[in-house]
């Protein structure tokens, strides 16, 4: 198989353009998260204080074409921010690999209390294209995260040991 003709292609031109929704993060496990260092538990901490005060945020996201003449990387930003303020943000490029079905993510990203640091992640996509899986480095712990695109919509779950998070994006205009 090659990525002409590979899930992974297929689900990301799908997804190419703009879209936003409101997302609600929580801690699952306090426990788990007060034995983190500062630089992990300050971040995760304000980010669901965030939450809890203002309700859910709304993440937005973009995805694009990337520069490669062979078609086979996108360009994917997000944000989260809650009362107009930045809470967390990524850029990436994302590479699909020759399989067709695996993909390279290599980014940036950046809480409203950190610098950006970046990150690398890998994930793959399922043969019927519609489903990916990530597996990312964030706050010094391993986020998973797993989509499906539905009818009009692109439905996200992530999870950490001590969080998990979910969104309905829609298209934006």
């Amino acid at each position: 198989m090659t990525t002409s003709d590979g899930p992974a292609l297929r689900y990301y031109r799908s997804l190419e353009g703009a879209w936003s929704g409101r997302l609600v993060f929580e801690i699952t496990d306090t426990h788990a998260l007060r034995t983190e260092k500062a630089s992990v538990a300050l971040p995760v901490a304000s980010m669901a204080l965030l939450s809890y005060l203002t309700g859910p945020s709304r993440m937005s996201t973009t995805l694009a074409a990337g520069p490669d003449p062979e078609g086979r990387t996108f360009v994917h930003t997000t944000r989260v921010e809650a009362l107009g303020v930045t809470a967390f943000e990524t850029s990436e490029v994302i590479s699909v690999r020759e399989d067709g079905e695996s993909f390279h993510v290599a980014g940036t990203q950046r809480s409203w209390l950190g610098r950006p640091q970046g990150y690398e992640a890998t994930g793959e996509i399922d043969a019927s294209g519609t489903a990916a899986t990530y597996r990312v480095p964030w706050f010094g712990t391993l986020l998973v995260q797993r989509t499906r695109i539905e009818t009009g919509t692109l439905s996200l779950a992530q999870e950490t040991r001590w969080s998990r998070a979910n969104v309905v994006l829609a298209r934006r205009g």
